[in-house]
């Protein structure tokens, strides 16, 4: 749960719902578990989305209300659009916040505009009365919208981390994939002796290599250890599960195993060099197929796997980090927030979240979603490690809630791994930063448990 400040919680769904109908009483229904929120079905619904996929739940609300009026457009400048009308207190029903220029959500947080989502959780999922929405939602994905325990957004993408190799020049080397660290060090020695770079890395974009090391940590010793960074704990940096991390992702360096010239690559260098299979290994989120499609050779199998634990001992053996993205919200003075949280309910089926990953070539946070569906090799291994993953997806916060602080955090691992710093070094820089921040009353500090 993350903590921002105290906001009062609606202990109702009707509480939620008063005052927000778009019609006369008397066209409105009795709630049901066909339509929990009581949707006038003629009511029009305004949508707003920042991104296409948003709109792919019309065709299913339009379906169930036939004469219900609803034309989703994208608009990529969203907060020149929307903004403005938050401030007359005429918000759209409900939006997607994406494109080049969102809308920047914690003023509206503050100023308490966004409605509780609550009830859409507590509701019966579009799909399955005798389960709520929140059944049907992967497990550890709505914190990420949790504010002092209210949920004024739902997180729509799973955005899942890993290593990316190619199956091709795998089974042309006869290599086996890694299952542990070791097995990993090793591998690299082979490659190596391949005359190929082993791990390549955004030397310019040093946090890859950061997220490396946190997965690691919290694979090696549990949730806690994350958490813990993200609460600013005392000595959080110096845990020995987060020095072990470090240390083995600096084992790469001390054995020659990084691409010459990684440290000057930028995200796009290291990921064209990894695609002409100039690197056998890159750290990257399941983005990577969307953004480099037009380079991927055919028939390279790209392929993703989780970060290899340590060893056989990892509180997280199967852990994977994840973050959910892709804010969906209703506002709190939405003309028809009925429409709008029934919206989501449809957004929120496994047709939809089926039809947003097949043409967006993006996971949601739906379970299940994605089984069966014709995807290729890069997102297809995505989806079965988060599959696999179960309760042991790893998550942090800090990046978005400090971003100065991560910032530094990254530029000190990339000169760890450049060589520029010893381990002590790291841990006691990084460790100094994380206690200044938690001292500088002039920044919010904001708290998971």
């Amino acid at each position: 749960m993350l903590t921002r400040r105290t906001l009062l919680q609606s202990a109702l769904a009707g509480a939620v719902l008063s005052g927000c109908s778009s019609g006369p009483t008397s066209t409105r229904p009795a709630a049901s578990p066909g339509n929990p929120f009581m949707v006038d079905g003629s009511a029009p619904v305004d949508v707003a989305i920042g991104e296409e996929y948003g709109g792919f739940a019309a065709a299913a609300y339009r379906k169930k209300y036939a004469g219900a009026t609803l034309t989703p457009k994208v608009t990529a400048k969203l907060s020149d659009a929307v903004q403005p009308r938050f401030a007359s207190s005429t918000p759209p029903d409900v939006l997607l916040n994406g494109g080049s220029q969102p809308l920047e959500l914690r003023p509206l947080v503050r100023d308490d505009q966004l409605a509780d989502l609550k009830p859409l959780l507590d509701a019966p999922s579009w799909d399955d009365p005798g389960m709520t929405v929140e059944d049907a939602l992967l497990p550890g994905m709505l914190d990420f919208g949790r504010y002092d325990g209210t949920q004024r957004t739902l997180n729509y993408v799973a955005t899942v981390y890993g290593l990316w190799y190619s199956a091709s020049l795998f089974q042309h080397n006869d290599w086996d994939v890694p299952r542990t660290w070791p097995q990993l060090l090793a591998l690299g020695t082979e490659m190596k002796a391949a005359r190929l770079g082993p791990f390549i890395y955004a030397g310019a974009h040093p946090y890859y290599v950061l997220e490396l090391v946190l997965t690691l940590a919290a694979k090696t010793g549990g949730h806690d250890v994350v958490k813990r960074i993200d609460n600013l704990d005392d000595g959080a940096w110096k845990d020995e599960s987060v020095t072990r991390a470090i240390t083995a992702v600096g084992e790469l360096a001390k054995r020659g195993l990084i691409a010459p010239g990684a440290t000057d690559y930028d995200h796009i260098g290291s990921q064209r060099r990894f695609l002409a299979s100039k690197a056998g290994l890159l750290p990257c989120g399941n983005w990577l197929e969307n953004e480099m499609n037009a380079l991927i050779p055919p028939n390279f199998g790209l392929t993703m796997i989780g970060v290899p634990p340590l060893d056989g001992s990892s509180a997280l053996a199967r852990g994977l980090h994840v973050a959910a993205t892709a804010p969906y919200l209703v506002p709190e003075k939405a003309k028809n927030k009925a429409g709008g949280l029934e919206y989501l309910r449809a957004t929120l089926s496994k047709d939809v979240a089926a039809q947003v990953t097949s043409e967006s070539n993006q996971l949601t946070i739906v379970r299940g979603a994605a089984d069966g569906l014709e995807i290729g090799t890069a997102l297809r291994s995505a989806r079965d490690l988060l599959s696999v993953a179960g309760d042991q997806v790893i998550t942090w916060y800090f990046d978005s809630w400090y971003p100065t602080f991560a910032t530094a955090a990254a530029e000190a691992t990339g000169q760890f791994l450049a060589g520029g710093l010893q381990l002590s070094e790291w841990t006691g820089r990084i460790q100094a930063a994380a206690d200044k921040l938690k001292q500088d009353n002039a920044v919010t500090k904001y708290h998971r448990d």
